[in-house]
């Protein structure tokens, strides 16, 4: 910053106050300030003189004046400042061509210093080197010699002491002190490492080790036996031989032996057993005479007793980083030389007599009690873990995997069942099967008149038996889920399925048996409680189709919850595989749990397909879109026809049996006589064959309004009645057949329910229109239920009289006479039903046909000939035009 030079004003008056110095003061200071400003100087330049400023005009010209002088003072300053900034300016330029060369001879002496610099490092590192290298060879060589030095004295010192020490030996294995004999022992083991680089003696001393220690095992020996054997009472022999052993390094050998000791009178009682023959078991509460899967439990509480009291044994015995692992083992040897006598019981459960239950039960039973004695062994070892954990250097994922390879071991003998589960399935349900099957032949079997009580017998028993098998299946799911965790169900869902569908099957065939058994006799005896007891038949496919869709749910709920229990046990697997050291190992293992890790280990390797054995096929199967049971449900479908042709069967009987012959009577063919003419003289009525079929179908609405007026009944048989109207149709095809047309189904069912013929034939009777009446749910569905039957009935019996009408071999002009009235009474009958589709239009065209001359017949089927040939769809119109020419053909009518 340049400095303003201070000008002195000889025009300021003397008579100027303190204050007005201390304020020129502060201008000077403003004017060399960085911050200076015109506004700020001139505030506070003026700052004394406009307090009173409007007081007079003196006041005001004092400050013009005092505002000239600082303009003044301004001017003076600056123009100072410009002569100042000139002679710096000059200075500068005589002074920078020095400076370069100045700076150019400093440049050039310090590059001089950098380079002798860089020389004096460069002298003083290698020097630094030489002298690092020599101290760093020198502490080698000292760290050799005392190395040398070492191992030379542990030489002299073992080669000094071998013949004293080995001579010691001798004295202490005499006395016998072996604990003396041991240390000794371990001393010679260390002088024999050290001697091994001398050049003879080594095969000697070796070989005198080698007899030492056999010496001092074959001591040790029978005082670890005396100290297992009173263990029990005694732990310290016990723990001075684990000291002896673990000098010895022969801690091994010591576990063995401990191990193989510690079960020995489980094992004792284990062979005891014999089942019925008597023998003691050497278990508390048990008895030899129990079955396997009554003592089997009281076997497992000994176990478990004998964990327990290891837990603490083992602490105290070998030291907390043995324990964990020491119980394990003995869990092991519990079960090591058992598991072929396991095997071999397992596989004897069908032959044994004091087991009441089948041989799948049985397993599933020990199975079981297995699962809930691992899960209780579990906790004894964990705890102990959890009991140490802070004072072992043992991490639990090493404890979890030794548990779980112990228990994989253990339940190895149930593997090949697991595996085999829907061929046990199978032969465990057959007998089942067998019993029910005998009690629905029995059901069916015994019938000999189609009496009311008989019927409603049949009915009743078969009700009962339709969910008989329901139970089974249950139960052979329960032990899909223990057997197999959710992996390989597919072929025993498929077993299960088979199982539903031959007791479906059964169900089929006796209804079927028992329509055959009515069918003879039933039109001789017939009333409208046959109707009633007949359709109760519905409630036997109810009944198993509820059943069957109540269990289809469970099953998938069983599959989502497999699902996720497998995806938990892959998530907890996973975690010990990635992280082991963060795992921490649980207090305790369900039996669902302890189930996952024994059915992966016995059905992971027999995965044939592992896509179709994952978690996603088990969330496939527990998907509401899958069909659990295809079988069972292709089944439901053969029963619910089976008992829609039953009750149509019993509905339709008495038209049938008075339809059955009508094209053989004499009244077709029977020329006019004067007898007739006097008969006719009241009208040609209606024939006794007619009139049975029109009272029969008039009489079934009240017999089956009371099963229709029972709300449980009808909620139940509604739900089964889907494509009650196919068992109408072989009358149909009865009909085609006589008129020599291809059975095709659509143009069958077309022609059967007769809209396809309202374009062809003129429609007598209109379908009434539905009333807008508020009708009760209840009634709606009861009228529903009823018009759907009798649908059903009168469809087939419209079938039926059209086929028999046809296969009548020759009309005479008065038996087109009675046809005609036979079938407009039939009409009315039908129309009196008041069912939508009834009276069938091919029945008013017939009798309408019937009594047309020869002329007129011929021309309509002229004119459907020629439709025929004028139109692309002409399947109805040919079936129409072949029915109009074979009732020509039977009035012998040339065409």
């Amino acid at each position: 910053r340049i400095p303003f030079i201070r000008v002195s004003f000889s025009t300021m008056n003397d008579s100027t106050t303190a204050s007005s110095v201390a304020a020129e003061e502060r201008l000077s200071a403003m004017l060399v300030s960085n911050q200076f400003s015109v506004a700020a100087y001139l505030d506070t330049a003026l700052q004394d003189l406009t307090t009173g400023e409007e007081e007079n005009e003196a006041e005001n010209e004092e400050l013009q004046r005092r505002m000239a002088e600082l303009a003044l003072q301004l001017q003076l300053q600056t123009q100072a400042c410009h002569e100042e900034i000139g002679r710096i300016g000059a200075e500068l330029q005589a002074i920078l061509p020095r400076c370069a060369t100045d700076i150019g001879r400093v440049g050039v002496g310090l590059e001089g210093i950098r380079l002798d610099a860089s020389q004096l490092l460069d002298e003083c590192a290698q020097l630094q080197n030489e002298e690092v290298s020599l101290s760093l060879e020198t502490l080698s060589t000292l760290h050799a010699l005392r190395s040398n030095l070492s191992h030379t004295q542990d030489i002299l010192q073992a080669a000094a002491t071998w013949d004293s020490t080995l001579q010691s030996i001798a004295a202490l294995l005499a006395q016998p002190n072996l604990p003396a004999a041991v240390a000794s022992l371990a001393q010679l083991e260390a002088g024999e490492r050290a001697l091994r680089g001398m050049p003879s003696g080594l095969q000697e001393r070796r070989q005198a080790l080698k007899d030492i220690r056999e010496s001092v095992q074959a001591l040790l020996q029978p005082q670890l036996q005396h100290a297992l054997q009173t263990m029990h009472t005694r732990l310290a022999p016990l723990q001075q031989c684990v000291q002896l052993y673990q000098s010895l390094d022969k801690m091994d050998t010591l576990q063995k032996e401990y191990v193989t000791n510690r079960p020995a009178n489980l094992h004792k009682a284990w062979f005891a057993y014999r089942g019925s023959s008597g023998m003691n078991t050497g278990i508390p509460n048990a008895s030899s005479n129990d079955s396997l899967t009554t003592w089997l439990p009281t076997w497992y509480d000994a176990v478990l007793q004998l964990l327990i009291e290891e837990r603490g044994q083992s602490l105290a015995v070998f030291g907390p980083n043995l324990a964990p692992y020491m119980v394990s083992k003995v869990l092991a040897e519990c079960f090591r030389p058992l598991l072929a006598s396991f095997g071999t019981r397992l596989d004897s459960l069908s032959n044994d007599q004091t087991n009441e239950s089948s041989q799948l039960e049985s397993l599933c039973s020990l199975y079981e009690a297995t699962l809930q004695f691992l899960s209780l062994a579990y906790e004894t070892i964990a705890g102990g873990w959890h009991d140490v954990a802070d004072a072992t250097t043992i991490l639990g994922t090493e404890v979890y995997r030794e548990i779980v390879e112990v228990f994989g071991k253990i339940a190895f003998p149930f593997a090949p069942y697991q595996r085999s589960l829907a061929q046990l399935e199978r032969q465990h349900s057959y007998a089942s099967q067998t019993l029910i099957k005998k009690d629905i032949q029995q059901a069916v079997g015994i019938i000999g008149a189609p009496t009311v009580t008989a019927l409603q017998d049949a009915a009743e028993k078969l009700k009962n038996l339709a969910p008989f098998v329901f139970p089974i299946a249950e139960a052979a799911m329960a032990r899909l889920e223990l057997l197999t965790g959710g992996h390989q169900v597919r072929i025993p869902i498929a077993t299960i399925d088979s199982i539903l569908n031959n007791h479906a099957s059964e169900l089929v065939v006796s209804i079927q048996t028992l329509g055959a058994a009515i069918a003879t006799k039933l039109a001789d005896c017939f009333n409208d409680m046959h109707v009633s007891s007949s359709l109760e038949i519905l409630k036997v496919v109810g009944l198993y189709q509820t059943s069957l869709s109540d269990f289809e749910s469970k099953t998938r709920e069983r599959m989502a919850v497999l699902q996720q229990r497998r995806v938990t046990h892959d998530m907890h697997a996973k975690e010990i595989t990635l992280d082991s050291k963060s795992f921490l190992l649980p207090d305790a293992l369900s039996v669902v749990e302890i189930d996952s890790i024994l059915v992966k280990a016995a059905l992971t390797d027999n995965d044939d397909n592992a896509e179709d054995d994952s978690p996603d096929a088990l969330s496939r199967l527990a998907s509401a879109d899958s069909i659990l049971f295809p079988e069972a449900t292709d089944a439901i479908g053969r029963l619910r026809r089976c008992c829609h042709t039953f009750v149509f069967q019993v509905c339709s009987t008495v038209p049938h049996h008075h339809l059955k012959d009508m094209s053989s009577m004499e009244s077709w063919t029977k020329s006019p006589s004067n007898t007739d003419y006097n008969l006719d003289s009241y009208g040609t009525l209606p024939q006794t064959y007619i009139t049975q079929v029109g009272e029969h179908m008039l009489a079934l609405v009240q017999a089956l309004e009371p099963f229709a007026s029972s709300t449980e009944s009808l909620a139940m048989a509604t739900q089964v009645m889907t494509g009650v109207k196919n068992v109408a149709l072989q009358p149909w095809r009865n009909l085609f057949a006589a008129i020599g047309v291809n059975d095709d189904t659509a143009v069958l069912k077309a022609l059967m329910t007769g809209t396809a013929l309202h374009d062809f034939i003129e429609k007598t009777f209109e379908d009434d229109e539905e009333e807008d009446v508020e009708e009760d749910e209840t009634e709606k569905a009861q009228q529903e239920f009823c018009n759907k039957w009798l649908d059903v009935v009168g469809s087939a019996v419209t079938g039926q009289l059209l086929e028999r009408i046809l296969c009548i071999p020759r009309l005479s002009s008065k038996g087109c006479e009675h046809l005609a009235v036979d079938l407009n009474y039939l009409v009315n009958v039908l129309a009196a039903l008041g069912v939508v589709g009834h009276p069938h239009p091919l029945v008013n065209h017939i009798a309408e046909i019937s009594t047309n001359d020869e002329t007129t017949l011929k021309q309509i089927i002229q004119e459907r000939r020629a439709q025929i040939s004028g139109d692309g769809n002409t399947t109805i119109l040919s079936t129409l035009c072949a029915i109009e020419e074979r009732f020509a053909v039977m009035r012998g009518i040339k065409l």
